[in-house]
């Protein structure tokens, strides 16, 4: 019961949040003009972060990015440090077809730990190191060093190509409205899609807390024994 708890306070945010990032998927052609820093607090995709640099000024830019971005590591890298291997395959199964990105990404993570959480702290690479009992002092500080050096260098490409982005976000001022439309029907149907195929949100968290309980019947048959 104590593990269902902890997990429950562990998914709640992450549900949000995704449902925060798709809210910014779907308006970020009008708030990259009109409240760029709202879209960032949405979603922190790399495009939308280059995206912003016209529009933003350096401190904000640099305080609800980092912030949005690294809010959700250290849930996975405890669904990982408290859940172990079970908490990486429920990710795996959630993730579906980009299995073969997957397993390259554990082998990758296998051979060179720090660089990955540093380069690359997804959400997979977040749960391995929890899963891999990485020291959480260490996990921190190579997950917001390696994300400020990112945003640096995303707010370098910004601003070194302001013209075109610039451009692009005159096209978006100009045709907002229809491009918020269409971005509604591309998540609405990735939504739709991954719900089918059992990878929504809610069937995620349902499908982890079974194997949870699994896990646990089993260790409990394993005592009795």
């Amino acid at each position: 019961m104590e593990r269902r708890r902890k997990l429950w306070w562990l998914l709640t945010p992450i549900v949000v949040l995704t449902a925060l990032a798709y809210v910014g998927d779907i308006l970020y052609a009008d708030l990259a003009n009109r409240n760029p820093y709202l879209l960032i607090a949405l979603n922190t995709r790399k495009r939308y972060l280059a995206l912003v640099v016209p529009n933003t000024e350096i401190v904000p830019y640099f305080a609800i990015g980092l912030t949005r971005q690294v809010v959700s590591d250290p849930l996975f890298y405890l669904i990982g440090l408290w859940y172990g291997d079970a908490g990486v395959r429920w990710l795996e199964r959630r993730m579906g077809e980009s299995g073969g990105m997957i397993r390259a990404m554990e082998r990758g993570f296998a051979a060179a730990a720090y660089p990955m959480v540093a380069v690359f702290p997804n959400a997979l690479i977040c749960m391995l190191a929890g899963a891999s009992r990485m020291r959480t002092s260490v996990f921190l500080v190579l997950n917001i060093g390696g994300t400020f050096v990112s945003m640096v260098l995303l707010r370098v490409f910004g601003e070194t190509f302001s013209g075109p982005i610039e451009s692009l976000l005159s096209f978006f001022a100009r045709y907002r409205w229809w491009i918020v439309g269409l971005s509604a029907v591309v998540v609405g149907l990735s939504v739709v899609r991954n719900r089918r195929a059992g990878r929504g949100e809610l069937e995620s968290v349902t499908e982890l807390e079974r194997e949870l309980e699994a896990e646990e019947a089993e260790e409990d048959e394993d005592e009795r024994s």
